[in-house]
């Protein structure tokens, strides 16, 4: 087998309690956080709109889509902006609100294995190599129905 069929270059986005993890792809750009447009009256989850290259981009807060306790470390946050998946007309990106720089890291198909645990909007729970913490592969496409079932996708 090629090496692209053995290895995956992914990031890890840490949360509180878990990270995420991410293929490389599935990321655009980290950008510094604001929003350019108030949410409104939407779930709590939700956070508004910032304009990233013209666009209007929702914005999700993932600890509190995932049940995590919030970040009160007193740092800046980010706007990690993922690409969308789900081929909707004029929707081209979403984006997580985090507070870590995520970290590059090749996963190699023999230092990966699932856990146990299902949780709301996580494909899997994973175990990697020497990771400290275990990792959750979100679910992007559910996080972006729900965003199209609140009537959030777009500004």
């Amino acid at each position: 087998m090629t090496d692209a069929l053995e290895s995956l270059n992914g990031l890890i986005v840490p949360l509180a309690e878990q990270a995420l993890l991410l293929p490389n792809v599935a990321v655009a750009e980290l950008v510094g956080f604001r929003l350019n447009r108030e949410p409104g009256n939407a779930p709590p989850w939700f956070l508004g709109w910032t304009l990233w290259r013209d666009q209007q981009v929702p914005v999700v807060d993932p600890y509190v889509l995932l049940d995590e306790q919030p970040d009160e470390t007193g740092r800046q946050p980010r706007t990690l902006i993922l690409n969308a998946i789900g081929e909707r007309p004029g929707v081209h990106f979403i984006a997580l609100r985090v507070w870590s720089i995520p970290r590059s890291r090749k996963i190699t198909r023999g230092e990966i294995s699932a856990e146990q645990g299902c949780v709301p909007y996580v494909l899997q729970t994973v175990k990697l190599g020497e990771e400290a913490q275990t990792l959750c592969i979100p679910d992007l496409l559910g996080i972006e129905q729900t965003l199209n079932n609140a009537g959030l996708l777009r500004a």
